[in-house]
């Protein structure tokens, strides 16, 4: 990949209580305004790395995490509270990330707020970020049961992109969507990546979503890296059987390559999403 790295990885290793071996001797860098694609069947360790690279649970002797030139995994609390501003997360399942109790706009709102801003700010940066991707003002007053997938999804990418990262962690952002609301956030990512020069790091099963936004792909078995290289590459000439038979088990392959930065973008981002 092009560029600095924003983040580097080496040597991750993490064993389970128990002594089963989740992850071992994983590497990677993702550069500014690049995504990488990590790939693996259930169990290969590619959302336990994800956790690692966040500093949700802390990798074995050895491991290092660098963000923008800091380590992480030897960082206090206080000092990871404010990175985690400049790295953040879209989870899986938008159902269950939001709090039932807590309006929309108040919850993506909060994500600011636990970071020092007050909640006029705040709530006037919510209400501009929702806008951003395509969700109503009157939507930030209603409750996450109140939304569609698509609609809820979107309200997770607000929340993680209010308080301007610059790498995040999108970790099976799209499984739970169904295929035409899946292409929408996934174009939705890459324009706002193409505006922001965001850096993603994308955890998914799914080989046909995983070829629509990535540059650059780990391929995950058993908790080690089994091939990398560019998403060409990779989609082209795999080099190993564990990647040519997650090629052959993904016929879904019909969504387009990442799509070229357009002036007109910001349009995009408000494309109407059920």
């Amino acid at each position: 990949m092009n560029g600095a790295p924003i983040l580097r990885a080496e040597h991750l290793s993490l064993r389970y209580p128990g002594g089963k071996q989740a992850v071992s001797d994983v590497s990677l860098s993702i550069s500014a305004g690049t995504t990488l694609g990590i790939v693996g069947e259930s169990g290969s360790g590619k959302s336990t790395t994800a956790k690692m690279i966040l500093r949700l649970l802390k990798p074995a002797a050895g491991g290092s995490v660098v963000f923008d030139g800091v380590e992480l995994t030897s960082l206090p609390q206080r000092s990871l509270k404010r990175i985690r501003r400049r790295l953040q997360v879209i989870p899986q399942n938008p159902q269950a990330s939001f709090n039932p109790r807590m309006t929309v706009g108040a919850s993506v709102a909060f994500n600011l707020r636990v970071h020092g801003a007050t909640r006029s700010v705040a709530w006037d940066r919510a209400a501009h970020m929702l806008d951003r991707v395509g969700i109503p003002a009157a939507y930030a007053h209603r409750f996450p049961r109140e939304l569609s997938g698509g609609q809820l999804q979107r309200c997770a990418i607000a929340r993680a992109l209010i308080t301007e990262p610059e790498l995040v962690v999108c970790d099976e952002a799209v499984s739970a969507l169904d295929k035409s609301v899946q292409a929408q956030v996934l174009n939705l990512l890459a324009h706002i990546q193409a505006e922001s020069g965001i850096a993603y790091l994308f955890v998914s099963h799914d080989l046909a979503v995983v070829e629509h936004v990535a540059d650059h792909v780990l391929v995950m078995q058993h908790g080690r890296v089994v091939e990398e290289g560019t998403a060409a590459q990779i989609w082209s000439a795999p080099s190993q059987p564990y990647t040519r038979s997650l090629l052959d088990a993904a016929p879904d392959r019909l969504l387009a390559r990442k799509p070229t930065p357009s002036t007109h973008a910001a349009t995009a981002w408000k494309a109407p999403l059920d």
